[in-house]
C-alpha cells in the first residue's frame, strides 16, 4: 500500500532527524561517510548475453563496483557453458560473485536489479528492452535497438 507525499515526507523528515542526532552524538569522521550506503547508492546490474560484445560489458561493469559502486548481480545467458569463467571474471574484478540466469524474464522479475545491459543477438534487442522497462529497469543496449522497423516502432 502507497503512503502519500505527505506521510513519506513525514518518515522522511523523522528519519533524518534521527540520523542527524545519531550522527553528531557518533561524531562520524568523513571518512566514516562514505561507507554509508543509501538506498540508490547501489546500483545491481545485469548483463544479458554475454558472449563477445557482452563480454566486454561484464569487464566495463565490473570494474566499476569500487569507484561507482555498481555490481554485477546477475549474468544470463542461453548458454551455461559461458557461466563459470564469467563469474570467476566479475568475481575477481569486483570481489563479489554474480549468480547467473538462463531465463532473461527472471532477470526482469528480480527486484533487486536497477539496471540491465543488453548484448544479446540483434533480433532479440527489442523485445528484452521491452520486458525490461517494462519491469521498471533501466537500460542499456546494444545498437541496433530493433531488428526492423516494426520492431523500433513498438
Amino acid at each position: 500500500m502507497k503512503d502519500s507525499r505527505r506521510s513519506f515526507i513525514k518518515k522522511t523528515t523523522l528519519g533524518a532527524t534521527g540520523f542527524t542526532l545519531g550522527a553528531t552524538s557518533l561524531a562520524f569522521s568523513a571518512k566514516s561517510y562514505n561507507s554509508i550506503l543509501g538506498a540508490n547508492d547501489r546500483i545491481n546490474m545485469s548483463v544479458i548475453g554475454v558472449r563477445g560484445q557482452g563480454n566486454g560489458h561484464l569487464g566495463q561493469w565490473s570494474r566499476m563496483a569500487k569507484d561507482k559502486n555498481v555490481f554485477v548481480k546477475t549474468i544470463c545467458d542461453v548458454d551455461e557453458n559461458l557461466f563459470a569463467a564469467r563469474v570467476n571474471e566479475v568475481n575477481e574484478t569486483q570481489g563479489e560473485k554474480p549468480g547467473t540466469q538462463v531465463d532473461m524474464r527472471k532477470v526482469f522479475d528480480d527486484k533487486d536489479i536497477d539496471a540491465v545491459s543488453i548484448a544479446t543477438p540483434n533480433h532479440w534487442h527489442a523485445l528484452a528492452t521491452i520486458w525490461a522497462v517494462q519491469a521498471g529497469k533501466d537500460v542499456y543496449v546494444e545498437k541496433p535497438c530493433s531488428h526492423n522497423i516494426w520492431e523500433g516502432r513498438q
